[in-house]
């Protein structure tokens, strides 16, 4: 990245920063009340109001009293801290000689101390230069460009103290908050004249711990802010520097021999090393062999600052060679394999590390100089550990200077491939650092985006596995390779077997032990014993009748319910069936397995059907099983071999019609649920009938008249 673009890419990040906080300025703003951002704006001809500081009630502070703090200058706080200071100190003398009344306004008296402390360490920075030791000078080499990069990056690492410090500073505000809510609580529920004195002034002391939380946080604030603009001014001189840089043959003779040097050094302490790892340790003691584990990490942290250091010299003479006056081109000295092994091996000795401060700890009591010499040599290592990530830093610096450097004397072409490897890898670091962030943990096993990324990925993967499978077998299928239910079956059951095993390494590696998952499936059988009855039984038929076949995809199905219709899928809890009206139903498989079913293809797809009729009488037998015989030939769906034939069967004479039925044989393949057998037929002995004259009869009564005699009368008694 060039000069040029450095300061481009600072405007707009300051662009934005500033925008930003004009926005949540006036969101804040409005979440107050409805307060103007304007309100404090003075109109031209409007005299502005003239401050007065509040003091407050020391026997009954309110909980607002120094809410206007914030808003005062500089000048108006002082005098404000003045006032009450005074009144304070009037007030204290009346109170009482009581101790715990007396401890309480001590410790009011050095809060307001404190404040006045804030403003003189405020001044005392305002006066300290920074950056002092910090020097640019004119036709820079590249030695002295190093100087003053490694002061620059001191100042960095100064910001980012006062960045932590800023950010800890934003949660001791929010305490503190938390804090004066309770006081206040804590004064109005005070009961008794001691109490509520106790409790006026704690209150009192919360509140101007606030302020002096306040009046550090504005301070702390100042210094990034110098520090920010400081830094980004060096950032500028140092990318002038960058682009003036002289070759200096001095600096690469020094630079050869600091190598040199360095190697020599490297060399000597692998052979320390190798001579340590070799060594058998005598005693059995535990310490002895913690002893030796120590200074072989001593070793290691010492020789990955030494080729760090060595890596950082190289770069810097790689730089300074291409400065000159050379014939050919120069190979860039751009190798990730040294920062790599550096950041791994930098993560597994501080594993280790702490493992050993466990083991010492469980060993030895928390004092005595025994614990106190094992935790210097821990300081060591963990000393020599953060030396080597700024190394590492530092590495990456040069490696980007270098670039630029040969971008400029070689050409934008002739680093293309080395730039494009540097920025996918900073992409790379950038996107690892935030994959191995600890989300939560399962089972004492911590869980980062990464390990969600790999879970997402093992069961997509198990679906796609699955998707194609069965997509394979479907083309079997379509080039008629194999059967359409065996293929069916064998997808589904390959289906479930991929997702669960998905499911299995999944849980693996959540860093759940899959050998207890017997426990589960104990727990589950309990619950499947109870709630889940229905749906395990469900599950159960499902494989029931996929591995047994007493049904298939296709197979023409008659329910006990009454439903009628083919099998378009069966599932692990139901079986879809479209009726005649092309209604699909969702069938529990239970219902398959113990009602009763009627598959009208399940071996043979050819079967026999009765559809009865009745003509009138009088006609002429043989005449309408000509017609009913002409009738079956016209429907396609109509079988006839040898073996089967097609009937006429007169079954009864009934009061008005001869009753006959028309026995047929029908192949069930070529019916659709979508219609009707019986409707089919009966459509086409109505047209054959009417062809041939056959009438239809109509019900009929004979109605028969006897006739009787006229009744004698009747005689009465009496003469009557």
């Amino acid at each position: 990245m060039t000069g040029e673009y450095r300061v481009v890419s600072f405007l707009i990040t300051r662009a934005v920063e500033v925008g930003i906080r004009i926005l949540v300025f006036f969101i804040l703003c409005l979440l107050l009340g409805g307060i103007s951002p304007f309100a404090n704006a003075q109109l031209p001809g409007q005299k502005k109001e003239q401050f007065e500081p509040v003091i407050p009630n020391f026997s009954a502070p309110s909980a607002d009293w120094w809410s206007g703090w914030p808003d005062a200058s500089r000048e108006e706080r002082r005098e404000w801290l003045q006032d009450l200071t005074l009144a304070w100190e009037e007030w204290r003398n009346q109170l009482p000689e009581e101790e715990g009344l007396q401890k309480q306004a001590a410790a009011i008296d050095k809060a307001l101390k404190g404040v006045e402390i804030t403003w003189r360490k405020h001044a005392e920075y305002q006066r300290i230069p920074l950056l002092q030791d910090v020097k640019f000078p004119p036709d820079p080499n590249i030695l002295t460009w190093a100087e003053s990069d490694a002061a620059v990056n001191r100042g960095r690492l100064r910001l980012f103290g006062l960045q932590l410090e800023a950010r800890q500073l934003d949660d001791t505000l929010s305490q503190s908050l938390v804090q004066l809510r309770k006081q206040i609580v804590r004064m109005r529920e005070a009961k008794g004249q001691a109490k509520k004195e106790s409790a006026a002034l704690a209150l009192l002391l919360a509140q101007i711990n606030q302020l002096n939380i306040i009046e550090q946080s504005e301070s702390l604030q100042d210094q990034l802010k110098a520090w920010q603009e400081q830094l980004d001014l060096a950032e500028g001189q140092l990318n002038r520097m960058l682009a003036e840089l002289q070759f200096s043959s001095e600096a690469g003779e020094a630079l050869v021999k600091d190598i040199e040097k360095q190697t020599a050094e490297i060399d000597q302490l692998a052979a320390e090393r190798t001579a340590l790892q070799s060594a058998t340790v005598e005693s059995t003691e535990p310490e002895a062999n913690l002893k030796k584990d120590l200074a072989l990490m001593q070793l290691e942290v010492d020789l990955l600052e030494g080729y760090l250091e060595k890596r950082k010299d190289e770069l810097l003479l790689s730089t300074n060679s291409v400065l000159g006056e050379v014939e050919e081109k120069l190979p860039l000295v751009v190798s990730r394999d040294l920062v790599d092994s550096a950041r791994t091996l930098i993560d597994g000795i501080s594993r280790q590390l702490n493992i050993r401060q466990r083991q010492v700890v469980a060993w030895r009591s928390e004092e005595g100089q025994e614990l106190d010499r094992w935790w210097r040599a821990f300081e060591r290592i963990d000393s020599g550990l953060a030396r080597a990530r700024d190394l590492i830093d530092d590495v990456q610096r040069y490696e980007l200077a270098q670039l630029q450097v040969y971008k400029e004397r070689q050409g934008w072409w002739a680093t293309v491939r080395e730039r494009t490897g540097y920025f996918s890898d900073l992409f790379y670091r950038r996107w690892r650092e935030l994959a191995d962030y600890q989300l939560f943990t399962i089972a004492q096993n911590p869980i980062t985006l990464r390990q969600i990324a790999k879970i997402i990925f093992v069961l997509v993967s198990a679906w796609l596995i699955s998707g194609l499978t069965r997509r394979f077998l479907n083309r079997l299928v379509r080039k008629k390779r194999a059967s359409e239910q065996s293929m069916y079956n064998l997808g589904r059951v390959l289906h479930y077997s991929i997702i669960a095993v998905g499911l299995v390494v999944a849980l693996a590696m959540l860093g759940l032990d899959t050998s207890k998952l017997a426990l589960v499936a104990g727990a589950l059988s309990v619950g499947i014993g109870f709630g889940l009855q229905a749906i395990f039984s469900n599950f159960i038929s499902g494989l029931i009748l996929l591995f047994e076949q007493p049904l298939r995809v296709g197979d023409l199905v008659e329910l006990e319910s009454g439903v009628f219709g083919r099998i378009r899928d069966i599932n692990v809890r139901s079986t879809r069936i479209t009726t005649r009206d092309n209604v699909d139903i969702l069938v529990p498989n239970s219902e398959f397995v113990a009602g009763r079913v009627i598959n009208h293809t399940l071996e043979d797809p050819v079967r026999r059907i009765h559809v009865p009729f009745g003509v009138a009488y009088g006609s002429d037998p043989d005449l309408v099983r000509e017609a009913a015989m002409e009738a079956a030939r016209r429907v396609n769906i109509t079988h006839t071999d040898w073996k089967r034939k097609t009937e006429v069967w007169l079954m009864e004479f009934g009061e008005s019609a001869l009753r006959f039925k028309l026995v047929v044989w029908v192949n069930s393949n070529m019916v659709s649920s979508l219609g009707d057998l019986y409707a089919l037929y009966n459509l086409e002995l109505l047209r054959e009938f009417r062809e041939k004259g056959i009438e239809f009869p109509f019900p009929q009564r004979d109605l028969h008249l006897r006739s009787c005699e006229a009744p004698l009368p009747i005689t009465r008694k009496n003469g009557n």
